[in-house]
């Protein structure tokens, strides 16, 4: 990627605030809607107002002087005119043609409309964000255009959060180690992975595939520890901070470099034409383990799929804000255990195949669709399409979730 991709907006007042409402678009389009439709009937109804004075005003009638007709007297016969050359018509000039309006730009990852004069700033950020019920609720989770989450030891989840349409509040986090999957992530669709730490054999993995890797515990400034949780619940990235050093700090920079132009895993249009064969689902619920368990409800109002862990309804720690996304998408892979790299707590740790083929399913809109995967080799991207017709899947706009998770994982529709 050349340094072209390493423009930022900056912190200017009017950018930031206008980032924030596009935010608000982003995150609750059903309130948004509402909000338009009322001032759309507001007008319509000041509209009729309008109409019903302007009618009363021309009801008023004047009175009608009748004039007697004057005596007419016979025609005097008028000299026949000599025939005259017709002159062309003066052509009326042609309207200017409108100019066409350039369409609305759009974040590449969840195809939401941007802020005025706003540019994303590649290349994306995958935070690996802890999902420790000590470390819940997280920070910033919700200001995601994208999250995956998949299984780590003992087949508990831990999420990637993939920054790059939405500015974030403060620190993001808490934020743990990398995993085998960031270099399928980075590989795929083009992330520089944000996380502290890694295991010896991830270590190994990430070198022999180069991946780029500003991994926080080898000094780099932006990750601290902060606020009351006790360690290790407690560490955080300045997530902005770290954004605007891609161009200032050269390291970084020749890091973002090697991460190559982003591919968007999924295309968006306003109104998709989905499968006919969709089924109805208002709950979501997937064990990893009898004893880890999570969910979605379908909340039509909000037009977005709410998140639940345990039972517990989950909010983002930065808004207070409930965490809630337009697309949840189950992919189906085989996983192994990996002996011999343990975590600290000599858990061994999972290995996913995410090259190949297989199955799974997209929810929006309260339906589910299944669909295919197919990544031939570490070098392609992943294709997804829907199994009903083959076509490629085009989604609605708006922020989507991404499950990861093996084929021993439970996942019961409601």
């Amino acid at each position: 990627m050349g340094q072209s991709g390493h423009g930022r907006m900056g912190s200017c007042p009017y950018h930031a605030g206008m980032h924030r409402i596009a935010t608000v678009v982003r995150r609750f389009p059903a309130l948004v809607a509402g909000v338009v439709a009322a001032s759309i009937l507001g007008g319509v109804a000041l509209a009729l107002m309008l109409s019903g004075q302007a009618d009363t005003t021309t009801a008023v009638a004047t009175p009608t002087v009748r004039v007697s007709p004057s005596p007419t007297h016979s025609p005097t016969a008028e000299p026949t005119p000599e025939p005259t050359e017709m002159s062309s018509p003066t052509p009326s000039p042609s309207p200017s043609p409108r100019p066409t309006p350039a369409p609305q730009a759009r974040c590449p990852l969840d195809g939401m409309p941007l802020a005025e004069g706003f540019e994303p700033n590649e290349p994306a950020m995958a935070v690996q964000i802890e999902n420790h019920p000590v470390a819940r609720p997280a920070r910033n989770l919700g200001r995601a255009d994208m999250v995956v989450e998949t299984t780590v030891e003992g087949d508990t989840t831990r999420f990637t959060a993939i920054y790059l349409c939405d500015e974030t509040d403060g620190m993001t986090g808490p934020v743990r180690s990398a995993r085998y999957y960031n270099i399928d992530l980075w590989q795929d669709i083009r992330l520089l992975t944000v996380g502290f730490g890694r295991s010896n054999g991830a270590h190994a993995r990430f070198v022999a595939a180069g991946m780029p890797y500003p991994d926080g515990m080898t000094g780099w400034p932006w990750y601290q520890r902060w606020g009351p949780r006790p360690a290790p619940h407690n560490l955080y990235v300045d997530l902005e901070a770290m954004r605007e050093a891609v161009d200032t700090n050269a390291a970084l920079g020749r890091m973002a470099d090697r991460v190559d132009d982003l591919r968007p895993p999924f295309t968006f249009a306003n109104d998709p034409e989905l499968p006919a064969d969709g089924r109805a689902v208002q709950q979501l619920r997937v064990a990893t383990t009898p004893s880890w368990r999570f969910g979605w409800s379908w909340e039509a109002a909000e037009g977005a799929w709410m998140r639940s862990d345990a039972g517990v309804a989950i909010t983002d720690e930065a808004t207070g804000d409930r965490l809630g996304f337009t697309t949840l998408l189950v992919q189906r892979v085989t996983q192994e255990t990996v002996h011999g790299d343990p975590d600290p707590g000599g858990n061994p740790r999972r290995l996913h195949h995410l090259v190949g083929r297989g199955e799974g399913t997209i929810y929006v809109q309260g339906r589910a669709f299944d669909v295919r995967w197919e990544r031939p080799t570490a070098a392609d991207r992943t294709r997804w399409t829907w199994a009903a017709s083959g076509d490629p899947v085009v989604l609605p706009p708006g922020p989507i979730w991404w499950h990861i998770l093996p084929m021993e994982s439970r996942v019961t529709e409601g």
